[in-house]
Formats: structure tokens, sequence, C-alpha cells
């Protein structure tokens, strides 16, 4: 397969579920590093792959939306003629690109690789043939972005000497969500142990961050409206600690390995749960939990009735631990 040029990749639309496809796409490029990479994705998870040098195409599928868009996207992939596809979607492109194929791309995963980040590695390599192992490079970040998170340390004058803990309270779901006052508690005991606090979240999240600051009794920085997705990943892979629900997040900190305190309820840790090299898992174990439904039939109690005392001793190990 050295002589193979052009890569079609259909990859995925939600923020989160494409950082876990990271390793995947990270493995294709390394594979085949001088082909022409194409890549199908959705508009929210092209902020991720902007500008990115592995990526040749980047295709924004929510532009092709409408039935006559779907047919031109297939016409302007037929005429790629991509020698390789991997589908992370499991969609009808191989089949129509590839019928005698088309068996790999429909296999069922094996129900014992339950994490997210696994599977996408899984159907890489019978796809493909291509065998990968997470490599550290699942988010590329430019230097751009680099220096933009170094600005805003500087501008915010934080203590090099001064672990620096980063602080994800949003979600896509609310149900997902710890309590505000929860993250306020946690917020200023560790400033009083001389942590920096900065929140982290996306632009509708800024009101649950905002709740959160009122609440404490300690000062504290946010990146929200200041930071694309990837800067945000920058600011991460400097900081000493992040503490999160289950989110984008949560999979943004694993893919720059920073340590990791996550904060799991409705939904399955054995699917999303954290993968930096240093973390803790705090869920509770309810005959109703995880439900992985939309809304909560009950009180939501399998977030409420984790406390600050632990989010704020499963913190306090991973600062403890650091180098």
């Amino acid at each position: 397969m050295a002589d193979i040029s052009r890569v079609l990749v259909v990859g995925l639309s939600n923020v989160g579920d494409a950082i876990l496809s990271g390793d995947a796409l990270a493995a294709l490029h390394r594979r085949f590093p001088e082909a022409h990479l194409t890549l199908v994705s959705g508009d929210r998870a092209c902020a991720l792959y902007r500008d990115d040098p592995r990526i040749t195409t980047l295709v924004n599928a929510s532009q092709f939306g409408s039935p006559a868009g779907a047919l031109r996207l297939v016409w302007a992939l037929w005429r790629f003629k991509p020698q390789v596809i991997v589908d992370l979607r499991q969609t009808l492109y191989p089949f129509l690109f590839k019928p005698w194929a088309a068996w790999r791309y429909f296999r069922p995963v094996p129900a014992s690789i339950t994490h997210r980040r696994q599977r996408h590695l899984w159907k890489l390599r019978v796809q493909t043939g291509t065998i990968a192992e997470p490599a550290g490079d699942a988010l590329w970040r430019s230097p751009r972005d680099q220096a933009h998170a170094e600005s805003l340390r500087r501008k915010w004058q934080l203590d090099p000497a001064r672990p620096v803990v980063v602080i994800c309270p949003g979600a896509r779901s609310h149900i997902k969500r710890w309590t505000v006052e929860g993250y306020a508690q946690v917020a200023d005991r560790l400033h009083e142990d001389g942590a920096q606090i900065v929140f982290s979240g996306e632009t509708a999240e800024e009101a649950v961050i905002e709740q959160i600051q009122q609440l404490m009794r300690h000062p504290s920085r946010s990146l929200v409206g200041l930071t694309t997705i990837r800067q945000a990943g920058a600011f991460m892979a400097g900081a000493a600690l992040v503490i999160t629900n289950d989110s984008a997040s949560l999979h943004l900190a694993s893919a720059v390995n920073t340590p990791t305190v996550a904060i799991f309820g409705p939904t399955d840790a054995r699917k999303y749960g954290p993968t930096a090299s240093a973390w803790r898992l705090l869920r509770r174990r309810l005959f109703c939990a995880p439900c992985e439904a939309p809304l909560c039939r009950f009180n939501h109690e399998c977030m409420r009735f984790i406390s600050a005392d632990e989010v704020v001793q499963a913190a306090q190990e991973l600062l403890h631990a650091r180098p």
C-alpha cells in the first residue's frame, strides 16, 4: 500500500466524539503521510480540524444537508476516487465506492471493546489493516494555538510556581452537569491550597460559569470566548489538573494527557471515561446509573450525591502526585 495517494475519512460530527477519534486520524496520517487526506465531518467538529496540516481537504458535511446537496457531495467524493476509506460513522459511502469490501465497514465492534477511543482504533485496523495505538498526538495544536495559550497566562500573570487547575462545569446535556454549588466549593478550597483557578467551556456554558464565580469567595479566570477548542486544549496541556463532567472538555484533557478528575452520573464511564495517564473517576453506583437517558426519572441523585469533599480529595491526590 506504499503507492496510496488518496485517503477518505468519514469522521464524526460531535466535538467530543471527534476528539476521541483523534488517535485513529493520527495513526492514519502516520501510515500514509504523503497521501491527500480528505476528511468529511460535521460543522461543530470542523473547528477542531481547520488548518490541520495532516488534512488536505476538509469537507463540512453540514453544508450538504439537503437531498440535492447530498448528491453533490457523493459526486465530489466519487470524482476524488479514494483508494483508502475509513468510515467511523458506518455510512453508505464504502458501499458506493468499495462494494467488494463493504463487509469490513459493517462488522460490529466486539462487545469487549467498550471505550469509544478504542472502538475507533478497532475500526481503523479492520478497515485498513493499520494497527494503531494511542501515541500522544490525538489533538494537533498549531504554534499559534500554543502562543495564544501562553499569552493568556502572561496577561493574567499566572504564577508558574503555583498549579493551574482548569475547571469545566458544563456539558451539552444538563443532566451530565455536577452542581454549581459543588464546583464553587471545590474551586475555593483548591484556591486556598495554592491553586490558580481557570474555568473553561463553550459560549453556551458561560452563564453556568458566571453563576459559580458569583458563589465563590476567591477570584478566578475564564477562558470562555477567548479560545478556540484547540487553544483551550493548548491551555489545558500546561495545566496541573482538569476537573470536568463527562463532556468534550474531558476528552480534550485526555487528548493532551493532563491529569483529570472526571465526575460521572448518567453516562457510562466504560465508554467515555478519562484516558489520560493520571485520573480519578467519581460516580455513585445507584440502581439506575448509568441510565444513559436524556432526562432523569428521579431527582438527579447520581450527581447530587457526589460531595465537594470527594472532588477536593481526588484533586489533591493528583496535584500532590505531580513531579
